[in-house]
């Protein structure tokens, strides 16, 4: 099976008024070219997009409840190559493969995993092919690394990269704890 190891560097705009700074990850994925990762790419009231740009990759976005500086999977909207696609998950379910966010790019099924219980490491699997993405490293040395394993295409390097750029804590259980304990604490501030 082949195997392929491509890291994206971190960067960040911090130029300008606060709701203008951008963030994300940019490197060369071999022959894929080059890749950007930017987020917020724009921001719609309450709602953030994560966008992929680069020399082969499809215009893939992710636009969801801001959650910091990402948007999170809650209301998310995925568009490849200009056409919207369908994401489902279940949100009650006990295990990392059961919370899995799926969805059908290109007639082709995809499912989007955590594969530790910290944020960092997640995994896309199509038939055939699975993408392990890590996130590591502090300030300006964070990386993301993705290691393709099989035949991937420029669809799938987009749809990992994409996911970089969004909160997907809630793919583990005790993220979903988290995410809904800070939910909790900022609907309580809005009342005081």
């Amino acid at each position: 099976m082949q195997q392929h190891t491509y890291t994206l560097d971190y960067w960040d705009d911090r130029s300008g008024h606060r709701l203008t700074w951008k963030f994300g990850y940019r490197g060369a994925a071999g022959p894929f070219g080059k890749i950007e990762v930017i987020y917020p790419a724009s921001r719609r009231g309450d709602r953030h997009v994560t966008e992929v740009r680069g020399d082969s990759m499809p215009a893939t976005s992710f636009g969801g409840w801001a959650y910091g500086r990402k948007p999170s999977l809650y209301m998310g909207q995925l568009s490849v190559g200009g056409a919207g696609i369908r994401l489902k998950r279940n949100r009650w379910a006990q295990t990392r493969a059961g919370r899995a966010l799926r969805m059908q790019v290109a007639g082709r099924e995809y499912r989007y995993l955590a594969t530790s219980a910290r944020h960092r490491d997640r995994t896309l699997v199509r038939n055939g092919v699975e993408i392990r993405t890590s996130r590591h490293g502090r300030g300006a040395r964070k990386k993301a690394t993705f290691t393709v394993l099989g035949p991937a295409d420029a669809t799938d390097l987009a749809l990992a990269a994409v996911m970089c750029g969004v909160n997907t804590r809630n793919l583990t259980r005790g993220g979903a704890v988290r995410a809904f304990l800070n939910r909790s604490m900022n609907w309580l501030d809005a009342f005081q």
